[in-house]
């Protein structure tokens, strides 16, 4: 009965580590291992479940389906390599690092986001996404902050090699989404080669979508779909469908 009470408790332990955000300096490597804490939705409100300090790199994970909570925060420069979501939660990763500060994510996927993958806030930073891949539906793959605490730019993606493998679609299964959403007024700038799309026609979805970025309580224009822009560095030969 001893051992048994003893086991209980270990297991209880290991359970309660796993239920918090775990904050990483330096390499983490999990060879493999799924790591989740809960996920309320949409909720605004959640934790993450990694914190990246900055020069942080988080490898070789599995974030668990119903455990994404607010995914990854990357405080400052941070790499994420080969890191898998097999269920997005409210979002999969925010960049959170400022000026001169970047996201690597290399490899990995991320499956059905509700909203977005990749949600961009701090200000004169880059998200740099290469080998990275999407499976069922996603609302949209990046996203410059709309209407952040004062909010402004620029905000820059450079994606490479990127493809998804489903509907880019809002919830209700029906209304498309759009894969890249920037703020144009504040500088922001997308730069994508050899995007895949599964059966991808042009103009459906639309791929990199200019807005105006506003302030809290404002309300967000989407100007429409561009291409070969100061803005939207991308062609229509870089995007390929299969």
């Amino acid at each position: 009965m001893y051992n048994k009470l003893l086991l209980g408790l270990c297991l209880g332990a290991v359970m309660a580590s796993a239920s918090a955000t775990s904050t990483i300096s330096g390499t983490k490597d999990y060879a493999g291992a799924t790591i989740g804490t809960s996920c309320d939705g949409q909720s605004e409100s959640q934790q993450p479940v990694f914190i990246l300090n900055d020069g942080a790199t988080l490898k070789n994970v599995h974030i668990k389906k119903g455990g994404g909570a607010d995914g990854v925060h990357c405080k400052g420069s941070c790499t994420l390599e080969n890191v898998v979501w097999d269920g997005v939660c409210e979002d999969a990763a925010t960049m959170l690092g400022g000026s001169g500060k970047t996201m690597k994510v290399v490899g990995g996927s991320a499956t059905k986001a509700d909203d977005k993958v990749f949600q961009h806030n701090g200000k004169g930073s880059t998200i740099n996404l290469s080998g990275f891949q999407t499976y069922d539906r996603i609302q949209r793959l990046w996203a410059s902050c709309g209407d952040c605490s004062s909010n402004g730019g620029p905000r820059y993606l450079v994606a490479n090699n990127v493809t998804i493998n489903g509907k880019v679609v809002k919830p209700d299964g029906v209304t498309e989404g759009y894969v890249l959403r920037l703020n144009y007024n504040y500088g922001d700038k997308a730069t994508v080669r050899n995007l895949k799309i599964k059966g991808y026609t042009l103009g459906h979805p639309k791929v990199c979508v200019q807005a105006i970025g506003v302030q809290p309580g404002e309300a967000q224009v989407n100007k429409g779909e561009f291409w070969n822009t100061a803005y939207c560095d991308i062609s229509k030969s870089d995007v390929k469908a299969f």
